[in-house]
């Protein structure tokens, strides 16, 4: 067989079923291939959005997400998608077709370094040289992709070399096991200064979804009597929404977790960057008086940042189920009642905070525009207890937190980059990944545009996809982010090159042109019969809702 025809064997013999990509003359000889091998080809219409599909494929699937592009202009479009993989840790394979490796030095059109371009981003990166090459490339961009700390990797597939004749088999490639048991001496001492902190808290990384660990986070969560926040910035579900422990996302600035983190005496982080940040803040992030216990399968993030008094480099999963037990036996009967009032505290502190939040959205019922408590309440209100929520909504993002039921595992998935134009095409792939469940992506409206070429993707594929547009005709959360810099501009009220209007965009009309229903709300009155009726809708639907305009700062 030829390369193209072995390497696509491979690709089925490792279990992958879809390939997202857009095509081009480059790619040709590789998809020439495509009809014999059983794998169905998910066409986009732009780069960026196939990219995207990919990624969400493999972040809700847990597979290798494969996506192919054309040559080197193709790879600049799905770049910035490819930084928010490498952020979110997307065992992710990216290819692409190059020219003919004999033209090359003569510098073709199209043509360029796409291994340099994407080696930023990737845990490796390269260009097949020779036909023969082709087969054992894929198998260690495979084994790369998905061997912990999993990441995308990406390969160069020079067209000529598609055709050439390999002696292969096709067979899948290695799996190796790097799922490591806790040191014993470390695990020691993290015992003895959870078990003597008065306020443990926990901060649960994107690692702990990853890892498909979070049974055993909260089984010890509840053994502590820990609070327990998301890491800044988390964009997958690492601890229940709705459990009584859970104290939400900490602000990623350096300020603002020290404000949460203040009277933790030990905190425990697991699977997280220790921290990313948006705004420059002074100091750090843990109190002088706070032990720091760090578990991560990755050494680099173990004490990358911050000083850390115990850390661990083991899988999340098997190391909390390991501390559990310790912490089991070792528990004396005072510890375990302080623990229990613990709970009973923090349980009564989170019944309240709910209540608060509903009361808060039901006063603004009537609110015309709509507010986004409002309009994320509603939806709460009517998707099933398993939705997975896609969201890219920016400024309305803290809502959709707030009231979405985001309880179960795989309920939530998040641009971990901030990137615009990630998540209309993610739903794609995650709903391909998650057929049995509702899948509603939350999006602002300006990154609606960044993207809208993923809604016709949905549509061809008839996915039952619902979109709700949070419409605010603006980039709102740059105003609020020059409102908390206190920026002049913001003072007078200015905002350059913030609203989309003159003219307002018809977000229903471009969602019916690309297949999509679609239907515009701006009645606080009309919002539950329409998003009802998309949630209902059997294809993909689309809900532009017209939201509050008002504008508060970020800090």
């Amino acid at each position: 067989m030829n390369a193209a025809a072995a390497m696509l064997a491979i690709l089925r013999a490792e279990g992958v079923r879809y390939l997202f990509g857009n095509p081009g003359t480059t790619e040709l000889t590789f998809l020439d291939a495509l009809p014999e091998s059983g794998l169905d080809y998910v066409l986009a219409l732009q780069e960026a959005s196939a990219v995207a599909a990919a990624d969400g494929y493999a972040q809700a699937s847990g597979q290798v997400g494969v996506v192919n592009l054309h040559v080197l202009p193709g790879v600049a479009n799905g770049a910035a998608i490819l930084q928010n993989a490498a952020r979110a840790r997307s065992p992710l394979l990216m290819t692409a077709g190059q020219q003919d490796s004999r033209l090359l030095v003569e510098e073709p059109i199209l043509a360029g370094d796409m291994v340099g371009m994407t080696a930023p981003f990737t845990k490796w990166s390269y260009e097949v040289r020779r036909a023969e090459e082709a087969p054992m490339a894929l198998r260690r961009a495979l084994k790369v992709a998905r061997t912990a700390p999993t990441g995308p990797v990406f390969l160069s597939l020079p067209m000529d070399l598609m055709t050439g004749e390999v002696d292969d088999d096709g067979g899948p490639a290695p799996i190796v096991t790097t799922a490591a048991q806790p040191d014993e001496t470390a695990l020691r001492r993290a015992v003895q200064l959870l078990l003597t902190a008065r306020t443990p808290v926990i901060v649960a990384g994107d690692g702990v979804a990853r890892a498909h660990a979070m049974p055993e986070l909260v089984a010890l969560a509840e053994r502590l009597g820990a609070a327990v926040h998301g890491e800044p910035l988390y964009r997958r579900i690492s601890f229940p929404g709705t459990h009584p422990l859970w104290r939400g996302g900490l602000f990623p600035t350096v300020s603002g977790v020290r404000k949460s983190l203040e009277a933790a005496d030990s905190v425990l982080i697991v699977g997280a960057n220790a921290f990313a940040w948006f705004l420059q803040t002074p100091g750090t992030p843990f109190s002088p008086h706070a032990s720091v216990i760090h578990i991560d399968a990755d050494p680099w993030e173990v004490g990358k940042s911050y000083r850390v008094d115990v850390g661990i480099v083991a899988d999340p999963g098997r190391a909390l189920m390991t501390l559990d037990g310790a912490l089991a036996a070792a528990m004396s009967a005072p510890q375990r009642e302080a623990a229990a009032a613990r709970t009973h505290r923090l349980r009564a502190v989170r019944a309240e905070y709910t209540s608060r939040v509903i009361q808060a959205a039901d006063a603004e019922a009537e609110s015309v525009p709509i507010s986004p408590a409002y309009l994320f309440q509603t939806l709460a209100r009517l998707v099933p207890e398993d939705v997975i929520i896609v969201d890219e909504s920016a400024s309305s993002l803290p809502y959709v937190l707030r009231y979405l039921p985001l309880a179960t595992p795989g309920s939530f998935y998040g641009s971990k980059t901030g990137t615009l134009g990630w998540a209309m095409g993610a739903a794609v792939g995650v709903q391909l990944a998650s057929p049995g469940r509702k899948v509603v992506a939350t999006i602002g409206d300006g990154s609606v545009m960044y993207a809208l070429q993923a809604l016709w993707t949905a549509a061809h594929r008839h996915l039952p996809i619902t979109y709700v547009v949070a419409n605010n005709a603006s980039y709102a959360i740059l105003k609020s982010g020059m409102i908390s810099l206190a920026l002049p501009s913001a003072k007078r009220g200015v905002y350059p090159g913030m609203d989309i209007v003159d003219p307002e965009i018809d977000y229903v009309g471009l969602a019916r042109a690309l297949g999509v229903r679609a239907e515009r709300v701006d009645k606080p009155r009309a919002l539950r019969e329409a998003l009802a009726a998309g949630l209902s809708h059997d294809g993909p639907a689309l809900v532009d809702v017209v939201i509050d305009r008002t504008v508060k700062g970020m800090l």
